[in-house]
């Protein structure tokens, strides 16, 4: 398959150097980097050439478009990304956040519009190398729902590729649940600088993550048919799994970037707006507190 992948960050590396060796891909950046091969180390280990680019012309004539940026640029990517696609391109994204799908859907269309979750645990560390701190599981699906031979064909293409992924015909029951994981994780582990693991080592975290998760999967039940008690489950079977992982958003503070507090915590904050008897108090004071951290740099 033709693919495209939009945003060399730890996701995105990732991808393009593990789907190009059975496929021709084109990695996607804003600006120029030297990346003329991709070495992956830890639970997967490959080098692999890769073909990086930072024109967006270049994309035009691929089947698929993996949408790998952070969340807040989704919207400028598909500005860019839109005037250029082949009118058959289908467009997946493997973002964090709520938002992503609907926004891609808006330029391309929901027929065109794959949804899609990952739980590989992936650590940028400079542009071409990335290390895979931990395997998991993919899964895509038609947006918001439904069945779709194209997408199974991308999920056979993965699979070929030695990505473990699977296909979901409610791919935003999936994504509502991946944001309310990282809701309670990213957040107090960017927030405390900890590893994964502690969350579920002290109790004091373990209650305060419990209770963020059920906060935010109160918001959850007005929006799609979640079982709050297995996604906190869930949950604690992640932070235990990653133990020794950085979450995305600890490695963002870490490194003085940009968040994703706004689409995950804050979407979730405003999806409770105008919901009788649910409100978010939790996720108000850790979004704040995660964008007073971003406020000492940015």
């Amino acid at each position: 398959m033709d693919i495209g992948v939009v945003g060399p960050g730890a996701i995105g590396t990732f991808l393009a150097g593990v789907l190009s060796s059975q496929n021709e891909v084109d990695l996607l950046g804003r600006r120029p980097l030297d990346i003329g091969k991709i070495k992956i180390f830890g639970e997967t280990s490959l080098e692999t050439s890769v073909r990086y680019t930072d024109s967006i012309k270049s994309l035009s004539d691929k089947e698929l478009i993996i949408v790998c940026t952070k969340s807040f640029d989704t919207s400028n990517a598909m500005a860019s990304l839109s005037d250029h696609l082949s009118s058959s391109s289908m467009v997946l994204s493997l973002q964090n956040g709520l938002r992503n799908e609907e926004i891609i859907s808006d330029f391309v269309g929901n027929e065109r519009t794959i949804g899609g979750i990952t739980s590989n645990g992936l650590t940028y560390i400079e542009p071409g190398k990335v290390k895979h701190a931990g395997k998991g599981e993919t899964v895509i699906g038609p947006y918001p729902k439904g069945r779709n031979k194209k997408v199974e064909k991308v999920c056979e293409v993965f699979n070929d590729a030695g990505l473990k992924t699977t296909t979901s015909e409610n791919i935003l029951l999936k994504i509502w649940e991946k944001a309310i994981i990282n809701s309670g994780i990213n957040p107090i582990t960017a927030v405390l600088r900890i590893k994964n693991g502690v969350l579920v080592e002290d109790e004091h975290l373990t209650k305060l993550i419990e209770d963020t998760v059920l906060e935010s999967g109160t918001v959850a039940e007005n929006y799609v048919d979640l079982d709050k008690k297995k996604v906190l489950k869930d949950t604690k079977k992640v932070a235990e799994r990653t133990s020794d992982n950085l979450s995305s958003m600890f490695q963002d503070i870490k490194n003085e970037n940009r968040t994703e507090v706004e689409q995950i915590n804050g979407a979730i904050i405003e999806k409770a707006v105008g919901v009788e008897g649910v409100s978010t108090p939790i996720n108000k004071v850790l979004y704040k507190l995660v964008k007073g951290l971003e406020n000492r740099y940015l």
